[in-house]
């Protein structure tokens, strides 16, 4: 029997992580041999180390997107996954710039396609960001278009962080996921929290195409067979001419040498530029004993304890065009 496949995808800061834990904590009841797949964009491991303590296999695939730059090593990974440990289930969570598309070119390569069925792709939506991610006026060519295809291709649709929008904000974002995705099903969410039994009763759905006559979907000219993932371009309408997100994305990480101060470094995280579309990682506060896991996007910050005292202190940044010397320089500020 194939193994089950469920891709989870979303843009930086939605919620997948928090999501993709409350899931493991009902999976774990159920007896089944689960696997966890997470990609991370830069070398420091973050939400992997929030996964610990599930009972489940996770295999982390770091400093690169498996939509593009790291490809061959999913296709390495999950045939190793399929080898070895003979799973039920393989849970992938993407990086947040990841388009699912690409991920599922992956996921047809013929050496895994007769081993795995693709579930479903559940996408988790920021309600309180969506619109502006959206913007061609406020985001970049690549940025809309990963947030779009996100959307468009997804099966289940998960509108997330709706108590930091207004009513009116929620209705205007959920019109605007309908429009992407007429057939995804929607649902409205605090903290990720969902009947989790939905997601895996997710069914793939079939996408509207977009009519675009200056890019017809790609057909195989070369043989008399269309092959699978040709078909799949075919019926997802595939645009190709827009370069992806990743390729113009940075990563960095920084190393804390020892406690900070914390309302300092609350500041810092708020008056991160723009172009910082995400920061995470685990700190130590002056006064305090216990390790603090951080997140930021760029209209929250979130302080909680994390009692795994493995991983290291560290601060991974994610953006375009940063100012790494001067992002070090004021972090180094809050020590004082």
């Amino acid at each position: 029997m194939p193994a089950d496949v469920y891709l989870l995808t979303g843009y930086l800061g939605s919620g997948k992580t928090t999501l993709l834990q409350k899931w493991l904590t009902h999976l774990r009841v159920q007896n089944e041999n689960v696997v966890v797949l997470m990609n991370e964009m830069g070398e420091e491991d973050i939400d992997g180390e929030q996964l610990q303590g599930f009972g489940f296999p996770v295999k982390k695939l770091l400093d690169g997107c498996i939509c593009c730059s790291i490809k061959g090593e999913l296709t390495e990974g999950l045939r190793d996954i399929l080898n070895s440990l003979q799973p039920d289930r393989i849970l992938i969570e993407t990086t947040g710039v990841a388009d699912p598309i690409d991920v599922i070119d992956t996921l047809t390569h013929p050496e895994l396609y007769d081993r795995i069925e693709l579930k479903g792709t559940i996408s988790v939506v920021d309600a309180s960001r969506f619109l502006d991610l959206n913007s061609r006026f406020a985001s970049t060519a690549a940025l809309v278009k990963t947030v779009r295809n996100q959307v468009k291709y997804a099966d289940l649709i998960l509108l997330n962080k709706t108590d930091m929008a207004s009513a009116e904000l929620v209705e205007r974002v959920k019109q605007k996921l309908a429009e992407l995705n007429p057939k995804a099903p929607i649902h409205q969410a605090v903290q990720a929290n969902i009947d989790l039994s939905r997601l895996q009763a997710v069914k793939r759905v079939e996408h509207v195409r977009e009519p675009d006559s200056a890019s017809p979907a790609p057909v195989q000219t070369t043989i008399g067979r269309m092959s699978t993932m040709d078909r799949l371009k075919q019926s997802l309408g595939l645009k190709t001419s827009t370069p992806s997100l990743y390729n113009s994305i940075d990563t960095f990480s920084y190393t804390f040498t020892g406690p900070i101060d914390e309302k300092k470094f609350e500041d810092f995280l708020y008056d991160l530029p723009k172009n910082v579309y995400r920061a995470k990682g685990y700190v130590l506060f002056h006064g305090k004993k216990e390790l603090i896991s951080f997140q930021h996007t760029d209209n929250q910050v979130l302080f909680f304890p994390f009692e795994n005292f493995g991983p290291k202190l560290v601060a991974v940044f994610i953006g375009e065009g940063m100012d790494q010397q001067e992002i070090t320089r004021k972090l180094s500020k809050c020590y004082g």
